[in-house]
């Protein structure tokens, strides 16, 4: 195989890779593979911090694919299309071959995973876009195989209780990021009556909640996450709840971010509550809006890609307000003036409500980057299916909640017999599935 040898690193770091995967091709299999795999595996772990971009990059430049025989492989199918399985042995990259066989070392497939998590956080710092291009590669070979290895078949739904090992249990309060736990009561509530903890765990990563979800039984869909976690136990029958909230959906790993979790993980414990409570028939989040109130001050002061919501609606309105007719440059100093402050008060928050609204509305609808909602959450559930159904306000009036959106919750609703065609619409077409109750703040 041709080397080339990465001129932003040194010598050293190259020659280490080389010497323990002398040979290597991708070809390579079976327990020789696997010598090579644990070779790799151990220079990995034994390397420093900052000397893994290098042999990640080292990697990607010495292992890759090999043009040469590819060629071949195309010239053979060119005259025989039955060598097509020669043309898709010599395009898989030596290096692919190598990380699927560190998965079956012991603790492999954790390692993989850890792999992935230094990849993205490496992504994230990276200025030189050569560089950039040979990470992408090695986080795109990881992210595949990771995807292969957590696949719903591979994965066990298991319910958290108080009665759940200890370790668990503590791992589940600490992990959680959306709704922190504040204390031993709240937690011992969000386990107790009307309350469901669910959360994914796979044999490669013993006794580790891969991702999670918190559910509320309720009567209808809620509008409120203090009502759901405020002090003391709910009342009422679990029969005679008809809905489940889902308020706090959180994965765990960093390695396995994309990799759907959060979408596999709603819809089977959907199903399973339908089995588990067969008078739930209604099925909803009650989720954040996080990066909202920055969007918003960017987008008045028009370091927004997207146009101001300033429009002459908004303009009247703001005029209404203060009593006074405002031309548009006054009305958006104004507005700007009242959001900015984080110290505002609540009830100046409420008389601008139906700006904010509309302002919200507009966000979630209309602020898009390749077709698909800006917001990251409003994308992973419409994504995933749901119906952007209802905005909420006074959803969440923690100093968070503000801070991140005025306090403006969501409601994704999940019609289990048209997620698959909502979400279709959405990933195919660009269509977002919005109810009339968010469309009439438009």
């Amino acid at each position: 195989m041709l080397r080339y040898s990465s001129p932003f690193y040194s010598i050293r770091s190259v020659s280490s890779l080389l010497t323990s995967l002398d040979g290597l091709n991708n070809r390579t299999s079976g327990d020789k593979l696997l010598t090579y795999s644990e070779r790799f595996s151990k220079l990995y772990a034994n390397s420093a911090p900052e000397t893994r971009k290098s042999l990640f990059v080292d990697l990607v430049t010495n292992y890759g694919v090999n043009k040469e025989a590819l060629n071949h492989a195309i010239s053979l199918y060119s005259k025989n299309d039955q060598m097509y399985p020669e043309v898709r042995t010599a395009a898989t990259a030596t290096y692919v071959n190598l990380i699927k066989s560190v998965g079956n070392l012991s603790g492999g497939v954790a390692q993989v995973c850890e792999m992935r998590a230094n990849i993205l956080a490496l992504l994230k710092r990276e200025t030189d876009k050569t560089i950039s291009s040979y990470l992408r590669h090695i986080e795109i070979a990881t992210r595949e195989v990771l995807t292969s290895w957590f696949s719903l078949g591979n994965l066990k739904l298991e319910r958290l209780t108080w009665s759940s090992p200890g370790d668990i249990l503590q791992k589940v309060a600490e992990y959680e990021a959306v709704h922190p736990v504040r204390g031993l009561s709240d937690f011992r509530k969000r386990l107790g009556p009307l309350r469901r903890c669910f959360y994914f765990s796979h044999e490669a990563l013993p006794r580790n909640p891969l991702v999670m979800v918190h559910v509320a039984l309720v009567s209808e869909i809620a509008d409120s996450v203090q009502e759901i976690t405020r002090a003391g136990d709910p009342t009422g029958k679990e029969e005679d709840q008809t809905t489940a909230i889902y308020y706090s959906i959180t994965s765990t790993q960093a390695g396995l971010s994309g990799i759907d979790l959060g979408n596999m993980l709603i819809k089977k414990v959907a199903t399973q509550l339908q089995k588990d409570v067969p008078s739930i028939r209604t099925h909803s989040t009650l989720s954040p809006i996080p990066g909202f109130r920055p969007w918003l001050i960017r987008n008045l002061k028009g370091n927004s890609e997207y146009p101001s919501i300033m429009n002459k609606k908004v303009v009247h309105w703001m005029s209404e307000i203060s009593d006074k007719s405002m031309t548009e440059s006054e009305a958006t100093e104004t507005l700007l003036g009242v959001i900015s402050n984080e110290k505002t008060k609540k009830e100046q928050l409420n008389a601008i409500q139906h700006i904010l609204m509309y302002a919200c509305a507009h966000y979630l609808c209309k602020a898009k980057r390749n077709g698909m909602a800006l917001n990251s959450v409003a994308n992973f559930h419409i994504r995933n299916g749901a119906e952007l159904y209802r905005l909420n306000w006074n959803g969440d009036t923690s100093h968070r909640g503000i801070n991140n959106s005025f306090g403006i919750m969501v409601n994704y609703r999940y019609d289990l017999e048209r997620v698959h065609e909502n979400s279709a619409a959405y990933t195919e077409r660009k269509e977002m599935a919005i109810s009339e109750k968010v469309l009439n703040h438009l």
